[in-house]
């Protein structure tokens, strides 16, 4: 195990791409580490230039506090499991797993050994003699991380490890890897596109857009607290309503003004504690997550600062364990979250419930939370 911390890292290639923007992270020991962002946006980079698969351009990489920048791949004694697992096909399951291992030098003993205890830990253990093509998909992917641990290496990393498997098989193989990160207290760090593979799994998140990092912190921090309007809307499935309000003042405090489906307005006061006095006469966008936009029973009984309002319901989505519905807010379509047995229907207008001690506010100009 081992803590990691990036640098001031760029990368580009040539003098006219620039992938990685001056990225600052740290790991601690044992943590958990999602990179999560776009297609593009430069995590896959970055994961390779830790495993010295890519040169940096500028800044550094320390392990233990010691620069790994300049070392070989084999000398940074970090193991990779990769999206395509990278399965020798013409060895079995068990010399997949130790063959690096054979290749050290490593005696019979303490590799079969070792086999042993990473096919019981991923219980792969009636698998050892078959090749990768008698395999399914997650045992495969269960293979390739069994190879990973027999180095009992300081660092591993995840490049998309589960995104060529279907999705039921994508939620089990996610918690394999939570419980064998909890079993083996390893540092860790992943690569997905997938914002619930990320705030599953991570101890911490780190939102990339465009090679530049966003926001980094644990997934309480980035789904309650995001820095920006595109952290709010990349994280959480439905993503928050992002909904334009006009500020002014009232006997009662700060207010926020948003238009309706139904032609008039409606009228929210301020979250408190939020100072919006410098956007009084002016606009800001108001967020909210679709479960704090919810029926009245189902609002939040801790909260103090449940406000309800009529709202005329669009569309309304039954969706098992929650029923969605969809009411036009601030110009936009805004998605609220109802129980499952909610009493709503398309087309007639409702209250909905808002809990604004969940809001935040972006400035419409710079996208960064106010409050």
């Amino acid at each position: 195990m081992a803590n990691l911390n990036i640098k001031n890292l760029h990368k580009s290639y040539g003098s006219s791409v620039d992938v990685l923007k001056g990225i600052d992270l740290d790991i601690e020991d044992g943590g958990f580490l999602v990179l999560v962002g776009p297609s593009g946006c430069g995590k896959s980079t970055l994961l390779n230039t830790i495993a010295g698969l890519e040169e940096i351009t500028s800044g550094d990489i320390d392990i233990d506090g010691k620069s790994i920048s300049g070392l070989h791949p084999s000398k940074r004694d970090i193991a990779m499991v990769f999206q395509s697992y990278a399965l020798y096909p013409n060895m079995t399951v068990a010399k997949n797993i130790s063959f690096g291992m054979e290749i050290r030098g490593i005696d019979q003993e303490t590799r079969d050994a070792a086999i042993k205890e990473v096919a019981d830990m991923l219980q792969i253990g009636e698998l050892l003699d078959r090749k990768p093509g008698q395999l399914s998909g997650g045992q495969r992917q269960r293979v390739a991380m069994g190879r990973a641990l027999v180095r009992d290496p300081k660092i591993f990393l995840f490049d998309e490890p589960l995104s060529n498997l279907d999705a039921k098989l994508r939620v089990d193989m996610r918690t394999e890897i939570k419980r064998l990160h909890q079993r083996m207290k390893t540092t860790i760090v992943y690569v997905t596109h997938d914002q619930i593979e990320a705030l599953t799994l991570a101890t911490k998140i780190a939102v990339l857009k465009d090679g530049y990092l966003q926001q980094s912190g644990s997934p309480a921090e980035i789904y309650n607290e995001p820095a920006n309007m595109f952290v709010a809307d990349f994280m959480g499935s439905p993503s928050m309503n992002l909904i334009e309000a006009a500020v002014s003042k009232s006997d009662k405090g700060l207010q926020l003004t948003i238009g309706s489906a139904k032609g008039d307005t409606i009228i929210l006061p301020a979250k408190k504690g939020a100072d919006l006095s410098a956007y009084v006469g002016k606009k800001v966008i108001f967020g909210i997550r679709p479960e704090a936009l919810t029926d009245p029973d189902g609002a939040d009984r801790n909260s103090d600062e449940i406000v309800e309002r009529d709202c005329k319901i669009d569309v309304v989505e039954p969706a098992g364990s929650d029923t969605f519905a969809v009411t036009m807010l601030g110009g936009k379509e805004s998605i609220a979250r109802l129980r499952a047995d909610a009493e709503i229907q398309a087309g007639k207008t409702t209250k909905l419930a808002f809990n604004l001690s969940k809001v935040c506010y972006f400035d419409p100009d710079t996208t960064s939370r106010i409050a």
